[in-house]
């Protein structure tokens, strides 16, 4: 509950203001539309998941609190379990026997699985076991995945260098095959983006999709100028059919 009687869509607005930016530029960081940012700061439309809150604080740049009208805590550290994902990035030798591929796949696909239901706080107790896993299997796709997963975690949890970090893992795990570093170059765009680096974001992204899209094809010097070659060959004599004809 709040402390106060100002409706959070106000809160939203006023930091809104504070920060100089419109409704537009805050929808586009949400990736939301304008009319979902002019309905919650009017009150229209609810603001009833914290993950959402979340959300609009980090855009926003103030505490989750700052919005629910709660007095402010004392400055705390990072969200349990962020250290050990930290410690966990750190190594770059697996302390366990790796496992079967069909087990990690299955972890892996738990692990998406548990982010795309927001459950951030088992997540965070997963990652750290999943990364040395899937490092004793040095599978670049198994790898790309769990990086990818810890890097969007991270950034919903408020930890943006951390999560480009993951994310840039993630890429020097791609290595040579560009789908897989096409797909990790999302993850690094979100957490730059996360990090008010909307610029940089940009460039991973273009030089991402750059090198997956194929090649332009040109016809050969030679097969351009046989074609120009029979063309001109044929006009001449085209035409004297054509003379006769008339004639």
């Amino acid at each position: 509950m709040a402390n106060d009687d100002v409706p959070i869509g106000r809160r939203v607005a006023r930091w809104r203001v504070r920060r100089s930016m419109t409704q537009q530029m805050l929808a586009d960081r949400l990736r939301r539309s304008k009319s979902w940012v002019d309905k919650v700061e009017r009150g229209v439309r609810a603001l009833d998941r914290y993950s959402v809150i979340q959300e609009l604080a980090h855009v926003l740049r103030v505490d989750p609190e700052m919005l629910l009208g709660q007095p402010r805590s004392t400055p705390a550290g990072p969200p349990d379990g962020v250290d050990d994902i930290r410690a966990a990035l750190a190594r770059y030798n697996s302390p366990q026997a790796p496992e079967q591929p069909d087990e990690l796949r299955r972890q892996v696909g738990y692990a998406w699985l548990s982010y795309q239901h927001a459950h951030y706080g088992q997540l965070v107790r997963v990652v750290p076991g999943l990364l040395d896993a899937v490092q004793g299997a040095r599978s670049p796709e198994l790898l790309v995945q769990a990086y990818r997963i810890t890097s969007s975690l991270l950034v919903k949890l408020g930890e943006a260098d951390l999560a480009w970090l993951a994310a840039d893992r993630a890429m020097s795990a791609a290595g040579d095959d560009p789908i897989l570093a096409a797909t990790a170059a999302v993850s690094v765009a979100q957490a730059l983006r996360a990090s008010n680096r909307d610029r940089l974001a940009l460039t991973a992204t273009l030089a991402a999709a750059n090198r997956i899209l194929p090649a332009p094809s040109y016809p050969a010097d030679h097969e351009v100028g046989g074609l120009r070659g029979d063309q001109t060959a044929r006009q001449p004599h085209d035409q004297r059919g054509e003379g006769r004809g008339g004639g």
